[in-house]
């Protein structure tokens, strides 16, 4: 079979739609859910891309030492500002550190650190190109308030990760925060599949089941789901993804077999046959992540049969969309 049959058709047509000029009305700074404006000197033409998952926090010289090329430190807004055009990127998601997340963790803000300050205040020169996600913990009662404040200073979105920070995801439970990403449409990354570093944190907590039941419950969030859940849950997220048409799959560190969560290629295939490329965004997981990862991964779309409408979706498209949706 051809692999390009896995493509669902009208993939061009989203990406037509995405080249042309913004909705009358949607448009202007004072508009905190706007999608973000095309960077000057960007081709026109092309659908902006955007590289997708990116992690942001103190030095941590240790781990990730002075770029020698550039003399950042890899994690910083800068930094990612740098690489993310290096690779051809017009727009780079921002995440803000963990705080006080358990275990081993790099992207961290110790407490009593405000890692959504830290990452505003990092990003301010890079505002035209860096797109902030917020890392909160739903079920700390201060973050509705935050979540709200965040949302008028132009956070895009937020990214959960239960297993570093902590928490279960609990629709009822959780409403309150749930409510306002609903009313705005703001996309919620969540991280799935089997996370080892640290102290174990219960499976059940994060499982692709609490993931259907938050996306029943509150079915205007658009939910992107990380990692595809990996080897141990990819057939769970996949019949998630089903079941819901606002919800996407983010491959991040998915498509390598090296990888913890690498989705086997007999699933990764299924994957595009059932969805196709306008549910899927290109995650990279930066700063663990390389000029040489993003080459592989392209030759990986390349096996696939992807070409270039649908490449423009994986790489941009598909995101951007969701902010378009946002922003209305």
């Amino acid at each position: 079979m051809d692999r390009r049959s896995f493509v669902k058709i009208g993939a061009a047509g989203l990406v037509g739609a995405m080249e042309a000029e913004p909705k009358s009305g949607s448009a202007g700074k004072d508009n905190p859910g706007e999608a973000p404006q095309r960077p000057q000197n960007q081709p026109s033409g092309r659908v902006p891309r955007v590289l997708f998952h990116c992690h942001c926090f103190p030095p941590n010289e240790q781990r990730f030492p002075r770029d020698s090329k550039t003399g950042l430190f890899p994690g910083s807004p800068e930094h990612l500002a740098v690489f993310s055009r290096s690779l051809g990127f017009d727009y780079a998601t921002a995440i803000s550190p963990f705080e006080v997340p358990q275990g081993r963790c790099t992207s961290r803000i110790d407490s009593p650190g405000d890692g959504l300050a830290w990452l505003e205040k990092q990003a301010a020169e890079h505002r035209e190109r860096i797109l902030l996600f917020a890392s909160l913990n739903p079920q700390l009662p201060e973050s509705p308030e935050r979540l709200v404040k965040a949302r008028e200073k132009g956070f895009k979105g937020v990214k959960f990760h239960p297993p570093i920070c902590r928490f279960s995801i609990d629709a009822e439970r959780d409403g309150a925060f749930y409510s306002i990403l609903n009313k705005y449409r703001m996309p919620l990354l969540i991280h799935t599949g089997v996370f080892s570093s640290g102290e174990p944190w219960p499976l059940e907590e994060y499982h692709p089941l609490k993931i259907d039941r938050l996306a029943t419950r509150f079915p205007d969030i658009p939910i992107i789901v990380a990692h595809g859940g990996g080897r141990a849950f990819c057939r769970e997220i996949l019949g998630f993804l089903q079941s819901h048409d606002n919800a996407y799959l983010d491959l991040t560190h998915s498509l390598d077999k090296k990888y913890t969560w690498h989705v086997p290629p007999g699933d990764m295939e299924a994957f595009f046959l059932h969805l196709g490329p306008s549910r899927i965004i290109y995650g990279v997981d930066y700063p663990w992540y390389s000029e040489d990862d993003f080459k592989r991964d392209l030759a990986h779309f390349g096996k696939l049969g992807l070409g270039e409408p649908e490449l423009a979706l994986l790489l941009g498209g598909t995101f951007l969309h969701i902010l378009e949706e946002a922003a209305e």
